[in-house]
């Protein structure tokens, strides 16, 4: 399963704007940059959290929310 998920997201990173600027943000934050691998490896966990979310919610994928949802928790910890 982790094999296809990394797969899957691979094309996430190139073609939705969403993924792109997550995938950008963590390998060139301040503070503890990913390297790419990792940052890749967190966008599992992340499509893993939204295809839940579109599941159990019946809502449909918003990229703004999602966006959201990273910069509130980099508020919080700071």
């Amino acid at each position: 399963m982790r094999s296809v998920l990394f797969r899957a997201v691979i094309p996430l990173i190139r073609h939705n704007e969403a993924f792109r600027e997550l995938h950008e943000y963590y390998t060139t934050r301040p503070v503890n940059p990913l390297t790419g691998k990792q940052s890749i490896v967190a966008l599992c966990r992340k499509l893993l959290n939204v295809l839940f979310a579109i599941c159990t919610k019946k809502q449909a994928f918003d990229a703004e929310r999602m966006k959201q949802d990273v910069l509130s928790q980099v508020q919080r910890a700071a």
